[in-house]
């Protein structure tokens, strides 16, 4: 007997046909519990152990829950689990961990999970993840010579740091004021307190209340002061020259005691490639104005031959009447047939 699935709140009128149409041809290709597996493998920062129940627990779904209403939807957030995970937008580990109790429930999903999931992007280019993939192995051993050629100046500057009694003065008050094992992450670092984008900062206020804030804000100094971003054990670990993708972008960060020299100090061309891995096509100002002039007259023939349809117009006369409105006297309908063509691609990458 056929299980009928429920709401927590309601019953939402959402049937798969309605799920095709708003992921358009954005759908997944189906995959084996194996090479789901196998592909966690390959990513760095332990995806095979954080995130491997997870799509287990999506493959048996997709045995015993396949049929349920919102499963397509299951189906599309697990398909960013094996994409790296410095290309992530938000946290799939917990979406799906969400989407899949819901689904255990017998439940439907809320709006608000299934906008979410309509709204997501399509996945990223096998280059991109490629490119990704590659990038945070070496990140993870804190590698980033592919991108930063200056290396000589950052171990004179860390020796230099290291033979500097006043840093590991400071450091033993620091010691003798905190237990500081308690603040050590399970591979022996404490790390200062990161700054995002436009030097946006996360729980940043200050509440000298709490113990673990209180040492917070002196390790901040001290790292601001020693230009470190932490402290390995009792060893100083000098902020580098780095690269990094992250989902809205490519950032080159410079250290503030680093004396940049553009040419001899980056790699630019393999920054190129990394950050190109996942630009869809070339750009200029040339380039672009022609590109926007070009969807914009594919919008616009695509809308004209839908009024033409409309109004029951075939073949030749619907080109016809479609080229008068586009005011094209001395074109061919080859050249409606491409533009058509074009508003179609524009219009499937959409989504």
């Amino acid at each position: 007997m056929a299980m009928k699935w429920g709401s927590c709140a309601q019953d939402w009128p959402v049937a798969p046909v309605a799920i095709r149409a708003t992921f358009g041809d954005n759908r997944c290709v189906q995959t084996s519990l194996e090479d789901d597996l196998r592909r966690l493998s390959q990513l760095a920062y332990h995806r095979l152990e954080w995130t491997g129940d997870v799509v287990r627990e999506f493959h048996r779904l997709r045995e015993t829950a396949g049929d349920h209403p919102d499963f397509p939807y299951l189906e599309r957030a697990c398909a960013w689990l094996v994409v790296p995970f410095t290309l992530w937008p938000i946290d799939f580990h917990g979406l799906c961990l969400v989407i899949q109790q819901r689904i255990n429930a017998g439940q439907r999903l809320e709006s608000a999970l299934r906008l979410l999931i309509e709204t997501l992007p399509a996945l990223p280019s096998a280059e991109a993840q490629a490119a990704a993939s590659s990038h945070e192995h070496a990140v993870q051993c804190g590698d980033y010579g592919a991108q930063v050629m200056a290396g000589d100046k950052y171990r004179l500057t860390e020796e230099r740091l290291m033979n500097d009694r006043r840093i590991h003065e400071a450091w033993a008050a620091i010691k003798a004021e905190f237990d500081v094992a308690k603040h050590r992450d399970r591979k022996g670092i404490i790390r200062r307190r990161m700054v995002a984008e436009r030097a946006f900062r996360t729980d940043w206020q200050l509440n000298w209340k709490k113990p673990a804030a209180r040492f917070q804000a002196v390790f901040d100094a001290f790292c601001h002061r020693w230009n470190l971003y932490g402290m390995d054990g009792d060893e100083p670990l000098l902020q580098k020259l780095t690269v990094n993708l992250t989902p809205h972008g490519t950032l080159v960060f410079i250290p503030s005691w680093w004396s940049l020299d553009p040419k001899r100090d980056l790699n630019w061309p393999e920054i190129q490639r990394l950050h190109n891995a996942r630009v869809a096509s070339k750009q200029g100002a040339k380039l672009t104005r022609n590109q926007i002039e070009q969807a914009a007259e594919a919008e616009k023939a695509a809308r004209l031959d839908a009024e033409a349809r409309a109004r029951g117009l075939r073949g030749e006369r619907r080109t016809k009447w479609v080229m008068t409105q586009l005011k094209w006297a001395n074109k061919d309908a080859r050249k409606l047939r491409l533009v058509l063509s074009r508003a179609k691609r524009l219009a499937k990458l959409a989504g």
